[in-house]
């Protein structure tokens, strides 16, 4: 049970931090996503809480960022395996520089919170969260965040210091 609260604390975190980095799928979550254009390049790392992030940029000019963690704690099995945020990039994310990311979509931490609360008290020994239960919604203009990211041959690092390496 520490740790689904531990989970419930890091979800907190991670979204006031806007999600980290995170994507790799190519959902049908339009909210200023891929839609159907190729990738262009994906950038992966382990945060410390085990969560594998991966950020796609699409030739579009859209990234998307995703998250996949999977956590069995006091019997309940707990897995998130979701784009976390959609958004729009300038910038080459193929060659060494910058790319600056802004953000128009993310989910929804209480959707998310909500979700783990009513698995916990319905007594169910799994929950997985994916965008159809926890979709992306978009942000109204005092929300959308802006993020650099500074790539140097196959490393990415963003300007909160997280470094992904390019798959």
């Amino acid at each position: 049970m520490k740790k689904f609260l531990k989970a419930l604390a890091v979800l907190a975190a991670v979204a006031a931090l806007g999600f980290g980095f995170a994507s790799c799928s190519d959902s049908d979550d339009d909210d200023g996503g891929s839609g159907s254009a190729p990738s262009l390049a994906a950038y992966s790392g382990t945060n410390s809480d085990g969560e594998t992030e991966t950020i796609t940029f699409y030739s579009d000019n859209t990234y998307a960022m995703h998250i996949y963690s999977k956590e069995t704690d006091d019997g309940m099995t707990v897995t998130m395996d979701l784009d976390v945020e959609k958004g729009t990039y300038t910038g080459d994310p193929t060659k060494d520089g910058t790319v600056v990311c802004t953000s128009v979509s993310q989910v929804n931490r209480a959707t998310m919170v909500e979700l783990m609360m009513k698995a916990m008290y319905s007594g169910s020994n799994s929950l997985t969260i994916t965008n159809s239960n926890c979709p992306l919604e978009a942000l109204d203009s005092s929300k959308v965040k802006t993020r650099k990211c500074t790539i140097s041959g196959t490393t990415l690092t963003d300007d909160e210091d997280n470094k992904y390496t390019r798959k």
